[in-house]
């Protein structure tokens, strides 16, 4: 089974491509193909290569020229990749999320069955948020990470020009902050730029 993006930008493409990999499907990116010119090329180019490839699934994004290109291939071809706006008869919340939350419209034949678009949108979906997740929680960790590297490097320091252990040099570090009424990070930080508790 094939999926095709279209103007899916490589940061989505690089987080579909594990999905649609462990699915056991393979991913085609017309990106790759796209030449830089006029856009009845790029228009030429979908044509022929939804002709070509016969892809099952289509991911587009969804303020993408080329939905209007994929619209008229579906009229004209009762086979081609139609519009998902619903699954088992229903209104697809989830499609609605794949297109607000991600920026991606769903195109599939009729033959693709409805559970399997269903568990494509919603690991998509889960995957995408949680990777963003990770990244915000990865960025609010990012100054306590920079601390504890000045710490660990302020401790090294004055073990190495004061010959004290690592408690002695943790307690001398901690003092001199108590002292100077100062956050310990930051002094631990002009200690290790400047070489100076003061």
């Amino acid at each position: 089974m094939k999926v095709l993006l279209i103007d899916i930008d490589d940061n989505r493409a690089n987080k579909i491509d594990p999905i649609v990999s462990w699915a056991g499907m393979e991913l085609l990116n017309l990106n790759n193909h796209r030449a830089d010119g006029p856009a009845g090329n790029h228009s030429a180019d979908i044509y022929t290569h939804v002709k070509n490839v016969h892809p099952e699934i289509i991911l587009v994004d969804t303020d993408s020229p080329s939905r209007d290109v994929l619209e008229d291939l579906a009229q004209q071809n009762r086979t081609a990749p139609k519009t998902v706006i619903t699954l088992d008869k229903s209104q697809s919340e989830s499609i609605n999320r794949l297109a607000a939350d991600v920026g991606i419209s769903l195109y599939a034949i009729d033959a693709v069955p409805h559970r399997l678009l269903q568990a494509l949108i919603d690991v998509t979906i889960s995957h995408f948020h949680s990777i963003d997740r990770l990244r915000s929680e990865v960025q609010e960790l990012k100054p306590a990470i920079e601390e504890r590297q000045f710490l660990n490097q302020a401790i090294a320091f004055i073990m190495d020009t004061y010959g004290l252990s690592e408690h002695q040099a943790n307690d001398l570090l901690t003092k001199n902050a108590d002292r100077q009424q100062r956050d310990i990070g930051a002094l631990a930080k002009q200690l290790v730029e400047t070489g100076s508790f003061v």
